[in-house]
């Protein structure tokens, strides 16, 4: 069965919904989860699932073309910049960064709600300088 590779950014109010849904599907392999606080319910639920966990979100990302998708939530607007930077350095062409709305959207069709779950990083508008 072919697989999708994901990791995880954020695993506080935004992320972990989106970790639970994930783990719902097998074809979804979670790689791995960063936050800075190590006691987030994101970060306890991949521990408990014998995920790699850091609070180091640059340690996550070296993980490079390891990841299809790497979703962003943290909130840490800076850090999208890095990221690309990162993966622009090592000619990483593969892994699509996934925004903070394009996560919302996910969640909130999983879990079949009639209106957009709302964001926790507002500020959050993409890349920026």
């Amino acid at each position: 069965m072919e697989k999708v590779k994901i990791a995880l950014i954020g695993a506080g109010r935004t992320g972990t919904p989106l970790l639970r849904e994930l783990f719902k599907y097998p074809f979804v392999e979670v790689v791995g989860v960063a936050d800075l606080n190590p006691q987030a319910e994101g970060m306890k639920l991949a521990r408990e699932k014998g995920i790699y966990t850091t609070q180091d979100p640059m340690e996550l990302v070296k993980k490079g073309e390891e990841i299809d998708v790497l979703i962003e939530v943290s909130g840490d607007r800076s850090l999208k910049r890095r990221i690309k930077d990162y993966f622009e350095e090592i000619n990483n062409k593969k892994t699509i960064i996934m925004h903070d709305l394009i996560a919302r959207l996910f969640i909130t069709v999983c879990t079949g709600k009639q209106s957009l779950v709302p964001s926790f990083h507002p500020d959050d508008v993409g890349i920026g300088d």
